[in-house]
């Protein structure tokens, strides 16, 4: 199959066109989510925040984000990143653009060494992504328990403690 879109580091001139798309996508709900918690004040990780482009349109975006998983019992700090949102244009939906972007992201976030990837979504359409329920964490506010999904960079790994968010 040939694509006629590429998947790309998402660039800083990029943000307000993001941010629009991403606004059209979820509309102003999105802002009393906890996911939106641990955005807020908090910086786009640049080299792990991918964009699907057509020539000079904006397909699509996925972005991620720095937090920790504080160990309370251990007291330690597992640095994460929570990715989110993913975002495709409404008319270019089920084309697999998602698909590409999540798998850009947590390739390179493995690559770049850590060792998990966190997000708030759908068990039906990440889990064929490798994202599984996380257990024993918890979030700055409330989120469905069944949609709190992990994917391990290796299988043996399991986390536990308070999701915190980097500023």
């Amino acid at each position: 199959m040939t694509l006629d879109f590429t998947i790309g580091l998402e660039t800083p001139d990029l943000n307000d066109r993001i941010v629009e798309l991403t606004d059209r996508a979820f509309g102003p709900g999105r802002f009393v989510k906890t996911a939106e918690r641990l955005r807020e004040d908090s910086h786009v990780i640049q080299d792990l925040s991918f964009v699907a482009m057509q020539g000079e349109r904006l397909l699509g975006s996925v972005r991620m984000w720095p937090i920790f998983i504080h160990d309370f019992d251990a007291n330690t700090y597992e640095p994460l990143v929570f990715l989110g949102p993913i975002v495709v244009e409404e008319d270019q939906r089920g084309r697999g653009i998602g698909r590409h972007l999540i798998g850009a992201c947590v390739d390179a976030a493995f690559a770049k060494g850590l060792r998990a990837v966190l997000l708030v979504g759908s068990q039906s359409y990440f889990k064929p992504f490798g994202f599984d329920k996380a257990t024993n964490m918890t979030l700055p506010g409330p989120v469905d328990p069944n949609r709190l999904l992990i994917r391990y960079s290796q299988p043996d790994l399991a986390f536990a403690g308070q999701v915190v968010k980097v500023i």
